[in-house]
């Protein structure tokens, strides 16, 4: 309530509730001559106790309405009769009597200054050289759902400017948030940006992509809006805004939180404008199907420099025959699929096996699927007969010996270490399209298309980053690997119980 002396609008409460001034100060612990002169206007309360008396004074006042004076205050502060939360009423309140205590002393005093203002108006919390406040942006996120059940938050920052700890505090959020999912309504967005540090290329893009395949059923978005900072922006719709503000070596300066509502307001309406008309979305989610049929899957293989991570067996590398005996079982009752599907398989039997190309295999996943028979086929979880997996393994065995164009490498330990998840991301690169293959869970199973050509050029970047990996992360020589293939197929014999 602008344009109004703080002691008219304390007034106009106290008579709107049906209190007395005697009530309210013994509610604020002040004597009664202390409320008598703040409402005639003869004094006023002391800076530096305005935010308690501000938010005692709130409550007081709601507690104290009924149906009908709720409906007459409702209506001179011109407030959404459908406004029924008493948590936003006592909020609003509080906000007007603080605005109308800063213009009345500001009419009756000049020469206060601004900044005592922006102290109390903005209801803040800051430390000073504090470490980020992880808790916030992972396990406390839960305590901010709203009470209609939602919780959208946007996430501002550039990764590749970030200490480490920092990085995977935010990558870590998703799956509190997909926990948080499971009982309530979860959208969240992050905005990234890709200028600084190179030294931890493998790190930052992998966490990128980790927070884009994990848990794919949640409502999550990454952004490119070219955020070249090294500080956290981070809202939650009508709940809080909290601020990370980080010198040039990484140390984190202070942080800062807000729950006055007007900031969190703008803040988060700024940020959606940006989203609207400078983000760059990073990927296109398509599923399986789809991504067979609009013959985007046959457009990738088709292309030049392929290079591939496998971060779980799939259908590559299959004998022709086992590629169709697995389609038919899965995609048989529709005839335009198996259709694709042929053609998909003739073109890699044909070509893409004789071609040039650089696959990395996470040596791990290749033994699990090994032991288990587990594979993603068309990212589509199945299990293969002991028989048809080992037709797949000797396939592939037969190409790493004999196809002289087909480079191998295991990836012995993991990229992400950093990272509490056993997930290795499947990135399939070519010159002009690049697909990620999303977590299954259930019945989402997306491949992720990326769409941003900043974050295309940092894939290759990555891929290239961990081809000539660090000394003894990578096995190459041919005979290594198919001996560690051979015992792995011993193993699996003997517990199939082939070998007693």
């Amino acid at each position: 309530m602008r344009n109004i002396a703080f002691g008219e609008l304390l007034e106009k409460l106290l008579y709107l509730s049906n209190q007395k001034k005697g009530s309210l100060a013994k509610k604020l612990g002040y004597d009664i001559s202390y409320i008598s002169k703040w409402v005639n206007g003869r004094n006023l309360p002391t800076q530096n106790n305005i935010s308690n008396i501000c938010k005692t004074t709130s409550e007081f006042i709601v507690e104290s309405l009924n149906p009908i004076s709720k409906q007459e205050l409702k209506h001179y502060f011109e407030i959404e009769l459908e406004v029924n939360d008493d948590n936003r009423l006592t909020e609003y309140i509080e906000r007007s009597l603080r605005e109308s205590y800063i213009d009345t002393v500001q009419n009756r005093y000049f020469s206060i200054c601004k900044s005592t203002h922006s102290q109390d108006n903005y209801n803040s919390m800051m430390h000073i050289n504090p470490r980020l406040r992880k808790n916030y942006l992972s396990k406390d996120v839960g305590s901010y759902i709203s009470e209609s059940g939602k919780l959208d938050i946007i996430l501002s920052t550039n990764l590749y400017k970030l200490k480490s700890d920092d990085k995977v505090s935010i990558a870590e959020m998703k799956s509190i948030l997909a926990e948080t999912q499971k009982n309530n309504e979860v959208k969240a967005r992050i905005l990234i940006g890709f200028e600084g540090s190179e030294k931890d290329t493998i790190l930052n893009t992998l966490i990128i992509i980790n927070m884009i395949t994990s848990y794919p059923n949640l409502n999550f978005e990454v952004y490119n809006c070219n955020v070249d900072n090294s500080n956290i922006l981070s809202i939650t719709k009508d709940r809080i805004f909290h601020s990370a503000i980080y010198a040039s070596d990484g140390r984190c300066l202070f942080t800062n939180m807000s729950k006055e509502r007007s900031i969190i307001d703008d803040i988060y309406y700024s940020l959606e404008e940006i989203i609207k008309n400078q983000g760059k979305l990073l990927v296109e989610k398509k599923a399986p199907l789809d991504i067979l049929k609009d013959k985007t899957y046959i457009q990738y293989i088709m292309g030049q420099d392929l290079k591939w991570v496998l971060g779980s067996m799939n259908e590559f590398f299959m004998p022709s025959d086992l590629f169709m005996e697995l389609a038919e079982s899965i995609f048989g009752n529709d005839e335009e699929l198996l259709q694709e599907l042929v053609q998909i398989n003739t073109f890699l039997q044909n070509v893409v096996y004789k071609s040039n190309i650089n696959v990395l295999i996470y040596e791990s996943q290749l033994m699990k699927y090994i032991s288990t028979r587990e594979i993603t086929f068309f990212n589509m979880r199945i299990k293969l007969t002991l028989e048809q997996m080992k037709r797949h393994i000797k396939n592939i065995e037969e190409i790493i010996k004999n196809q002289k164009y087909i480079e191998i490498k295991l990836i012995e330990g993991n990229f992400l270490e950093a990272i509490d998840s056993d997930l290795n991301p499947s990135i399939y690169l070519s010159k002009n399209l690049k697909l990620i293959k999303t977590n299954p869970i259930g019945q989402v199973n997306d491949y992720a298309v990326v769409k941003d050509m900043e974050f295309n050029k940092v894939c290759d970047e990555l891929f290239d980053k961990m081809w000539y990996g660090k000394e003894g992360m990578l096995l190459s020589e041919k005979n290594d690997i198919l001996d560690r293939i051979s015992k792995a197929l011993i193993y699996t014999r003997i517990i199939s119980g082939e070998i007693n």
